[in-house]
């Protein structure tokens, strides 16, 4: 404290150096105007000891660790006393002689004009202020007193003595409020040498900020990341002109100079804002800006390349497929909008896989990945130029640039043959088809959604033909698909509601020419509406998880309407592969045989040889079950679509159906009539009762007959009937069969 009292001194060095031989040259000419001696001593004294003050501020002018602060506080304190003793013995030996008046007030003024300076609050000590009163107050009142005639000299010299000790009660009070001052100063100097500290210590760079945004304070990793040099404390910049001039952000300027742009309103409204600044090394750093109570901002700059790197590659990386690699959905639908923003012409094609569900079946889902990354693979690489992605499970989506129908549609079979070719992994050998639905840009949708929804529309057309299949979008598919949705609405409706009928078609057995069994067909006619075919309702009813609803339906009008015929007459349903696959099946068919009394064996199940060859472990244990307890179980459409004659081999069926589009002309066609042959022949070979349906002439029958077909049905014999007209189809059935029985036998 002391020595910040001391140094404190050099700021009076100029008051000093211009008052003190003012007031010496002033004293010794009131001195000479008296012609005092002593007057000349005191003089001379108050000369030399103005001189030790001076040459006492001077020493501590300029901050200069060698100077030896008590020697310079000796030296002035020496000087204050010298001073006050000359002053005081000038104004007694003028004032003591019979003096000009003038120069007795001349001496007083300037005696008392010094005693006020150098009681101030900088320069004034309280031991000096003690030393001064008896050194110039008391000598100046006693003498005015003495030698002033009275009232005057009285009152004079009492204004002395009160003033001496005004001076000596502001130099206390002085000394205190400075003494306050340099306190402040000092605590206030190490909260800041802490602030620095602290800020120099973070890791994070700092940069504090006045309310004009001056730097007031910036560490070592701002100037750092900046790449600037020690700011100047006594010239500082602003936050603007530090970053203009920032060597590490020369090549951002724009960034840069966006940033300012919006960073200088936000100052203006005193608001928090952040930034994203780019370094010339593609470094991104984050700036946020906070302001401070009272003015001034604190602003912290971070590095923040490996976040953004990082948020970089996420983006990316929910825009690609994990398995296959290729854009996912989310990034096609992106590419899409841009392609149609451009307003370019090109073909959006769709592709789904067909039989991939069995590779999943049979070797795992961990194969499935490894056939859908190659499917994906082959039709990136099919073409040049094209945009491949997966839209999931095992849908892909291409767009390719083509204003060209032809050429969309040669390019879709250059898929199609990609996907075709089988593929080796081990030891095994996949090969999976594929479907193309084909939408054309902008003919068929100038929004990514509407495109999207024709591509899908043509790829569902594309799917219901058998075998791998283009299809390109036209309007009708549009048309067809709201039809397709208004009847599968109302269809589902009927199914909920229980409004199906069932319609009964004959079967004959061929040996006796007597109907031994009936096939019950699901049937459902809107209001003023046309019929709903049997296979779409299935189908419906399928895609809705219905088709369980649809078999119960059936079967609980059917099994008691066929327990209430006279005689042993057999019920032959349809069921889905899907009703087959859920393990509750077979005890619900039970108990709905049980309650309106039908056996197990007066029953039969037909399932399409499609569906029973692509899910065949899935329905296994519940036909096996099915045929242990008398059920019997089809093969239906034998020979309508692609036949695995190993997989017939193993599945466990005692009845087979042969399709009637086998039957149909055959008559009148060798070869035909051959392949009817050769699969009832297979049928025999393998023991299974074969049932020829679809018969629509007596020709037909007759093959059917001659190729050892145990039962047939067919409109030849009769079609479908609602229940009460049963007893009427029977014996027309019967009267067909024995008819062709009565002509072979008269022959």
């Amino acid at each position: 404290m002391q020595a910040e009292l001391t140094r404190d001194l050099g700021n009076y060095f100029w008051s000093f150096a211009f008052a003190g031989p003012v007031a010496a040259v002033l004293a010794i000419a009131a001195a000479l105007a008296v012609k005092s001696l002593p007057a000349l001593f005191f003089s001379g004294l108050a000369l030399a000891g103005f001189a030790f003050v001076i040459f006492a501020c001077h020493a501590v002018r300029t901050p200069d660790p060698e100077v030896d602060l008590e020697e310079v506080e000796a030296r002035y304190l020496l000087g204050t006393i010298i001073v006050a003793v000359g002053l005081g013995g000038i104004v007694a030996s003028v004032l003591g002689q019979n003096s000009p008046f003038f120069a007795q007030a001349l001496a007083v003024m300037v005696a008392l004009a010094t005693l006020g300076a150098a009681n101030g609050a900088g320069p004034g000590r309280p031991l000096i202020a003690l030393v001064q009163f008896p050194a110039i107050s008391l000598p100046i009142g006693i003498a005015l007193i003495r030698f002033w005639p009275a009232p005057w000299g009285v009152g004079a010299g009492a204004g002395v003595l009160v003033f001496g000790l005004l001076c000596v009660s502001m130099a206390r009070s002085g000394y205190a409020a400075h003494t306050e001052l340099l306190l402040a100063r000092e605590a206030q100097a190490a909260e800041r040498q802490r602030l620095d500290t602290a800020v120099q210590t973070l890791s994070q760079a700092i940069t504090i900020l006045d309310a004009d945004t001056r730097v007031v304070a910036m560490n070592s990793s701002a100037m750092a990341l900046l790449g600037v040099k020690p700011l100047d404390p006594a010239n500082p910049p602003t936050f603007a002109e530090l970053l203009a001039d920032a060597p590490n952000l020369q090549t951002a300027a724009t960034n840069r100079a966006e940033f300012l742009g919006h960073a200088t309103m936000l100052v203006n409204l005193r608001q928090p804002f952040n930034a994203a600044l780019h370094l010339n090394d593609n470094r991104v750093v984050d700036l946020e800006c906070q302001p401070v109570p009272g003015g001034g901002w604190v602003t912290v700059m971070r590095d923040s390349t490996g976040e953004h790197n990082a948020i970089a590659e996420l983006n990316r990386e929910i825009r690609r497929c994990p398995v296959t690699g290729l854009p996912n959905r989310r990034a096609f639908m992106e590419e899409l909008d841009q392609r149609l923003l451009k307003g370019s012409n090109f073909a959006l094609m769709i592709v789904d896989l067909d039989g991939f569900k069995q590779v999943n079946d049979r070797y795992g889902h961990a194969m499935g990945d490894r056939v859908i990354t190659r499917v994906g693979f082959r039709l990136r690489t099919a073409d040049p130029g094209l945009f491949a992605s997966r839209m999931g499970g095992d849908e892909f989506a291409i767009l390719a640039e083509s204003d060209d129908v032809e050429g969309a549609l040669a390019l879709a079979r250059v898929l199609i043959d990609a996907v075709d070719q089988p593929a080796r992994f081990g030891d095994a050998e996949i090969q999976v088809g594929a479907a193309v639905g084909v939408a054309m840009s902008p003919d068929n949708g100038q929004i990514g959604e509407d495109l999207l929804r024709a591509a899908d529309l043509a790829l569902l057309s594309a799917k219901g033909h058998p075998g791998s299949h283009i299809c390109l979008f036209t309007p009708d598919l549009k048309l067809l698909s709201a039809r397709n949705a208004g009847v599968e609405s109302r269809v589902r409706s009927a199914l909920r509601a229980g409004n199906i009928d069932v319609a009964y078609q004959p079967l004959v057995d061929l040996e006796t020419g007597t109907v031994v069994a009936l096939e019950a067909l699901a049937r459902w006619q809107p209001d003023g509406g046309e019929p709903v075919a049997p296979a779409e309702m299935a189908r419906i009813a399928e895609a809705r998880g219905l088709i369980g609803t649809l078999r119960r339906l059936v079967l609980e009008q059917a099994a008691a309407v066929v327990a209430g015929l006279p005689g042993p007459m057999n019920l032959w349903i349809n069921a889905s592969v899907h009703d087959l696959r859920q393990p509750g099946m077979v005890d619900e068919v039970l108990a709905e045989l049980q309650v309106v009394g039908l056996p197990p064996h007066r029953l039969a199940l037909e399932v399409t040889e499609t569906a029973l060859m692509t899910d065949e472990d899935a329905c296994r244990s519940n036909i096996e079950r099915l045929i242990k307890l008398g059920v019997g179980v089809a093969m239906d459409d034998f020979g309508a679509g692609f036949s695995s004659l190993d997989r017939l081999r193993r599945l466990p069926i005692n009845a087979l159906k042969i399709s009637g589009s086998l039957l149909s002309g055959a008559p009148g066609q060798a070869m035909a009539a051959d392949i009817f042959r050769v699969a009832a022949s297979l049928g025999h070979s393998m023991d299974l009762m074969l049932v020829a349906e679809g018969v629509e002439s007596r020709e037909e029958l007759e093959l059917a007959r001659a190729a050892g077909i145990h039962r047939v049905q067919g409109f030849a014999l009769s079609p479908p009937v609602p229940a009460s007209q049963i007893p009427q189809a029977i014996a027309s059935a019967e009267a067909a069969a024995n008819t062709g029985l009565q002509l072979r036998a008269a022959s």
